[in-house]
């Protein structure tokens, strides 16, 4: 058989429509190929944007009782073993159980007993971040409570961010403040400090103080919240460019102040903005068809769990083919059609009992920008 030799460029087109699995197999092919897929920063940049359906997955954190980190394909079959991975987090103690507090451009924002960490699962590139100076203070008037949770990119800047949001309240560390505003620290990598502004009069949805992630989209961070002075649900999205928020409001029959809702929340699918709550035995899912206009809230789905053996249904992302895949809110995952019927179960031991340890995450080639010390921690 004859060889054809292609040109470099051609090879490099063809690699950068390749997806983050398989690249990262390639790097073993030869030192340019390792040398571009690796360490090349426009490649990998290329790559992101290029992708016209990137790949993204569900992360498992391990805990104590659980131990391994665990990566999943949403697109496969729940019972594809093919479509799960173990992933590495050599570069903490074993027993430093982190926590999950933000995802973005195929990074994870940790928190852990020995600090905080950008972490990117599929290369294994990750960086350790300084603790925020206010909520690892010393706080003689009051208790300290992380209320919002936050990671985002500004591309003007070439910058990620992270947001800390917290209160102090002066009577119980298990109660969140009757009036009063939070406080927004900000973490620039670039700049590697924190900066702190005024939040406003927000605390988290469910009114206990429970800590919230963050979605990222349109260069913003999105939480659902409750406001103190109009003691109504909204969702704010603090722009990471012009730093200050914005209120969206909730659709008109959305219902939580007064249905008993017994759960509800904000989450992405398919790239929108997107609200669940789930009544008794019935989930009701809306989407903003069209960003930040409230005429395009759109009731898309509604249906029943009442054959989940835990009736308590937390819609986590929408695969390619448009089911819905969640969490059943004790040790498994579950996954409905755009009919709302259920396709398949999977229990995974407890791992899923906690949010905080689950995350979607988008597969990529990313490095953090030029001038940050990372280290890398190999995947296989």
């Amino acid at each position: 058989m004859k060889s054809v030799d292609l040109p470099q460029e051609v090879i490099t087109e063809i690699l950068l429509r390749l997806p983050v699995k398989i690249l990262l197999r390639f790097r073993c092919v030869c030192k340019s190929w390792r040398s571009l897929i690796s360490h090349d920063s426009n490649f990998a940049t290329l790559h992101f944007q290029l992708a016209a359906s990137p790949t993204q997955r569900l992360v498992f954190l391990g805990t104590d009782e659980q131990p391994n980190n665990l990566s999943i394909d949403f697109n496969a079959s729940l019972n594809d073993h093919s479509a799960y991975a173990s992933l590495s987090l050599h570069f903490l103690h074993p027993q430093s159980c982190p926590e999950i507090k933000g995802s973005c451009r195929g990074f994870l924002f940790l928190q852990c007993g020995t600090g905080l960490y950008l972490w990117n699962p599929s290369t294994g590139l990750h960086k350790q971040i300084p603790n925020s100076p206010i909520t690892t203070g010393e706080h003689e008037n009051g208790y300290i409570h992380g209320l919002l949770h936050g990671l985002g990119y500004n591309p003007s800047t070439d910058d990620y961010l992270i947001v800390l949001g917290s209160y102090e309240n002066d009577h119980d560390l298990f109660l969140p403040p009757l009036s009063g505003s939070i406080d927004l620290e900000i973490f620039s990598l670039r700049a590697n400090k924190w900066k702190q502004i005024e939040g406003g009069p927000y605390m988290v949805s469910d009114g206990y103080g429970h800590p919230k992630l963050g979605s990222f989209l349109n260069g913003a961070i999105h939480w659902l919240v409750c406001n103190h002075e109009t003691e109504s649900h909204v969702i704010i999205a603090f722009d990471l460019k012009e730093l200050r928020m914005l209120a969206i409001p909730l659709p008109d029959d959305f219902g939580v102040s007064d249905s008993g809702v017994m759960q509800f929340d904000m989450l992405l699918l398919g790239g929108l903005i997107s609200l669940w709550n789930e009544d008794m035995d019935t989930v009701q899912i809306w989407v903003m068809q069209e960003y930040v206009v409230h005429s395009s809230w759109t009731k898309t789905l509604v249906f029943s769990i009442h054959h989940i053996q835990h009736d308590l249904f937390t819609p986590i992302y929408v695969t390619n083919c448009g089911d819905i895949v969640g969490s059943d809110g004790n040790s498994g995952l579950v996954k409905f059609n755009d009919k709302g019927q259920m396709l398949e179960y999977r229990s995974y031991r407890n791992r899923l009992s906690e949010p905080r340890y689950i995350a979607v995450y988008t597969e990529s080639l990313l490095a953090l920008p030029s001038g940050t010390e990372q280290a890398e921690d190999v995947q296989q």
